[in-house]
């Protein structure tokens, strides 16, 4: 009998648990949309560090902004470096808003994660960024990772910093790629395998917002 009870106790945990992660999925981009549509006419550009820039995808054409630009059939321009932080990458926003561009992708964070940076400050910059970015009138589409070897999960924080900001969210864009041998260059940085899937995780979440 106690048996039993510790069985219906398991399965009613596990039942809360899949409601809330049911939740927190089908709420991604439930809030509010700013610059839906966009109120910039310029083009769409990848803002980021290596894994924007498409550090060891193998060669040209192979980072992840140069299939997207395929797959959603409009230029996407490239302005990744490698090694940027939110900080540092925060210090050359002036080469993005030189574009006017009408979206944006977003992708920061490894770099602070790695580099064990104080990530409240870093999320309050990642967030200051999108406002202004915002304020130029763009739409933002902010990359999330999930988690990264030995740091707890920092998925929520991104969730969070879309939510708050009212940028679109491409969630946990490293699933499955991050510690998969076949889609992995190195420790950190995907394979031209792994970058396609990447762009085609972003383009499914574009789309929508395309039209």
């Amino acid at each position: 009998m106690l048996r039993n009870k510790w069985i219906l106790l398991f399965l009613f945990l596990l039942s809360a648990a899949g409601g809330y992660f049911l939740f927190f999925r089908t709420s991604v981009n439930s809030w509010k949309i700013v610059n839906h549509p966009p109120l910039a006419a310029g083009p769409v550009a990848a803002f980021g560090d290596s894994l924007t820039a498409g550090y060891g995808s193998g060669g040209a054409g192979k980072d992840y902004p140069s299939v997207l630009s395929t797959l959603i059939g409009r230029e996407v321009i490239n302005l990744g470096v490698n090694g940027d932080t939110v900080t540092k990458a925060f210090s050359r926003i002036g080469e993005l808003e030189a574009l006017s561009p009408s979206m944006v992708i977003l992708f920061l964070g490894g770099n602070d994660f790695l580099r064990r940076a104080n990530l409240d400050e870093s999320f309050a910059a990642l967030r200051e960024m999108v406002k202004r970015i915002q304020s130029g009138g763009a739409l933002v589409f902010l990359v999330g990772i999930e988690g990264l070897p030995l740091l707890a999960p920092v998925g929520k924080r991104y969730f969070e910093a879309a939510k708050t900001t009212g940028a679109v969210l491409v969630p946990d864009i490293l699933k499955d790629i991050l510690g998969n041998g076949s889609l992995m260059s190195d420790g950190i940085h995907p394979n031209g395998e792994g970058y396609r899937i990447m762009a085609g995780r972003i383009a499914k979440t574009m789309r929508p917002y395309l039209r």
